[in-house]
């Protein structure tokens, strides 16, 4: 099932051989990256692994690392695991990968850093659109410049990968049949006979590029199937990344900014600090670069951010998500 990022859930079937044709798929983008199967990696995605810091995965010769523990209370049984293990990759969600780096940096040496990001050749970063303030984190302050993402959804008809960070994603024609109809992506299943998917919309707004038959060859996501864009009191539309990809200096104190639109015209920006709350709530807006627009402005400080199920970012928050934290979350 899916639908856990865009408050419209749907149950399907997959059939069978779905898996490996996936990991097929995975490992040729991975490979663009020098991957080989017999590569160790580490990988922090949403699964939870119960009370464990880390565990072993042979099936796909990993170190699964959990997500929903505080890397910085395990960090002395953490740093002779990340020393010991010649791990070459790093596969997760853009904003855990960035989540766990910042958890770790305040208990790690120089030294002790440039050991551990020397042994990443690459990031392989999974599902969510890499946010521009965390690759800037991530480039800055670990030295580690290497990645590649991809774009792909749970029905299993679109899989495409930015094979040079970009932001241009070409899809897999043995996958999926990929078109742009009225700047919408459409995706065709060619192997789920189980409960075929034809011509389904992924709710995804895109520009493509298309040769002489008509066929993607690329596109470029212009707004997410979340419905990520903000209204003005006028009603005009702009895109979340418009809000979220500018360079605000709340980045270089915050770990993550998410906003929720309660009406139009109005944006609550929900901030997380994870360790501490340098800024105070009559100074905070000064730390946005706020754009020209006949918007107000609102701000709630959280110790944890908002995410799905999955463990997934979330961007932009519903009002399910707002009813969520109204327990002992915020700061």
């Amino acid at each position: 099932n899916t639908g856990g990022s865009t408050d419209g859930p749907l149950a399907f079937y997959i059939d069978k051989n779905a898996w490996a044709r996936e990991w097929a798929h995975m490992h040729f983008i991975w490979a663009l990256r020098g991957y080989k199967h017999t590569d160790l990696m580490i990988t922090m995605l949403g699964k939870p692994i119960g009370h464990q810091a880390f565990r072993y995965n042979p099936v796909h010769n990993e170190f699964l690392l959990n997500p929903y523990i505080d890397a910085g209370k395990y960090i002395e049984e953490l740093l002779p695991f990340l020393k010991k293990y010649p791990f070459k990759y790093f596969q997760g969600y853009p904003s855990t990968i960035y989540n766990f780096l910042k958890e770790i940096e305040p208990h790690v040496s120089s030294s002790e850093k440039e050991q551990i990001s020397g042994k990443i050749r690459s990031l392989f970063l999974s599902s969510e659109f890499p946010m521009p303030y965390m690759l800037d984190y991530i480039k800055e302050h670990w030295n580690i410049t290497n990645y590649i993402s991809w774009y792909g959804h749970s029905e299993m008809c679109v899989l495409a990968y930015d094979e040079f960070s970009t932001g241009e994603y070409r899809p897999f024609v043995t996958y999926g049949y990929a078109e742009e109809v009225g700047g919408m992506l459409l995706g065709t299943s060619f192997h789920n006979c189980d409960m075929p998917l034809i011509r389904y919309s992924t709710e995804d707004l895109v520009d493509a590029d298309k040769n002489e038959y008509g066929i993607v060859e690329r596109f470029r996501i212009e707004r997410g199937r979340s419905g990520d864009f903000i209204e003005d009191i006028n009603g005009r539309r702009f895109a979340l990344t418009f809000f979220l990809g500018r360079h605000h200096r709340i980045y270089d104190f915050a770990d993550f900014v998410q906003v929720y639109q309660p009406k139009r015209g109005k944006i609550i920006y929900y901030i997380t600090f994870k360790y501490s709350t340098p800024i105070s709530k009559q100074d905070v807006a000064e730390y946005f670069d706020f754009p020209n627009i006949d918007m107000s402005f609102d701000y709630i400080f959280l110790k944890e951010p908002i995410r799905t199920q999955r463990g997934k970012l979330k961007l932009k928050l519903s009002e399910e998500d707002i009813l969520s934290i109204k327990d002992n979350r915020g700061i």
